[in-house]
């Protein structure tokens, strides 16, 4: 996530903004200064505006900006003039990085609704929160959201009606890519269109096009189910592999269908919900959904090629850190899953 930046904090330069202030705050800011200048793709692609908020950080849309309290506490959404265009107090989390489709997720009463740019709730907040590595909410993805109602999985569209009904018998949904998702039901995987009707998937095996949410039973959903997916199927979240095409890479899943495009320079295998992605110089991060959840600021050059912390490499997590860069006194500098500096031991 973009992390908070205080307007009279001094710049780090792996992170390209303030470095919000923990229990490791001194050390790391000690840390850093030693550090050697580091361009990042961050700074370049977002620029605070000037205003009278003190803690204000970038969204994952241009010309809006997030305003915070010293504790995270979400404030008020802003334009590109540093003017307050949304109210945000009343809620206790959004997920500025997921702003998608023109709405952002938001939690009030510790549930899930969605609000539009001008502030409007255009989908109230009576879901559940989501407990899985992608974060408590799922982005807006093709005019479409997975959501979860009464611990059950669903999807409804951006005017809050619903495309795949509540089953307790979905055990996962991916997020729409190409107007087609993949739906993991009684231990069966099939592929869904935009209405909630079953449809070929990528690899080009084909069902009896009915809605998996009225009409497919477990029996039928195995005999129109691809072979391999009779079987048990593996949880999304564990089985995203890194493959290379063409001379860039991407992420394909047990079935070998391509989940996020080949669109990086190099590439990490997933640990613990994430993986480190490379474009031109700088390393980001991405969840299982695709979405870049730490942005490209850590600079390649940050650490010795081969080299490895703890017997991993660079830019993978381990027990909640991953190391990003090399301080010239010899010492380590690691990340957490906020994209917070931390120390390594």
């Amino acid at each position: 996530m973009h992390r908070q930046t205080q307007s009279k904090a001094p710049l780090s330069p792996i992170f390209g903004s303030p470095l919000k202030v923990t229990r490791y705050g001194a050390t790391i800011s000690l840390l850093i200064s030693a550090l050697f200048m580091m361009p990042t793709a961050h700074a370049a692609s977002c620029k605070i505006p000037k205003s009278y908020y003190k803690n204000v950080s970038c969204t994952a849309s241009n010309g809006y900006f997030l305003a915070t309290k010293d504790f995270g506490a979400p404030v008020a959404l802003l334009n590109s003039k540093g003017k307050k265009v949304v109210d945000l107090s009343r809620y206790q989390k959004v997920d500025a990085d997921k702003i998608a489709g023109g709405l952002l997720p938001v939690l009030r009463n510790s549930h899930v609704g969605y609000l539009n740019m001008q502030g409007r709730e255009v989908i109230p907040a009576t879901y559940d929160m989501l407990k899985e590595s992608q974060g408590w909410a799922r982005p807006v993805s093709d005019g479409r959201i997975v959501v979860k109602k009464d611990g059950n999985y669903g999807v409804i569209d951006t005017a809050n009606k619903t495309v795949v009904s509540f089953s307790a018998s979905i055990s996962d949904i991916d997020d729409y890519r190409g107007g087609v998702m993949q739906v993991r039901k009684n231990q069966a995987t099939s592929w869904l269109d935009k209405n909630g009707k079953a449809t070929s998937n990528p690899n080009g095996s084909n069902s009896n096009n009915e809605p998996l949410s009225s009409k497919q039973t477990a029996n039928n959903s195995s005999a129109t189910a691809p072979a391999q997916s009779r079987q048990a199927v593996p949880n999304r979240f564990t089985t995203l592999q890194p493959r290379q095409q063409d001379g860039r890479w991407g992420f394909v899943d047990e079935n070998n269908v391509t989940m996020i495009t080949y669109s990086f320079d190099d590439a990490r295998p997933f640990s613990e919900g994430l993986a480190g992605v490379r474009i031109d110089d700088n390393w980001g991060f991405v969840n299982l959904g695709g979405e870049l959840v730490i942005p490209f600021r850590f600079a390649n050059s940050g650490v010795s090629s081969g080299d490895s912390y703890q017997g991993r490499p660079a830019f993978t997590f381990t027990s909640g850190k991953a190391w990003i860069g090399n301080l010239k006194n010899g010492n380590k500098m690691c990340i957490d899953k906020e994209g917070t500096g931390v120390g390594c031991d």
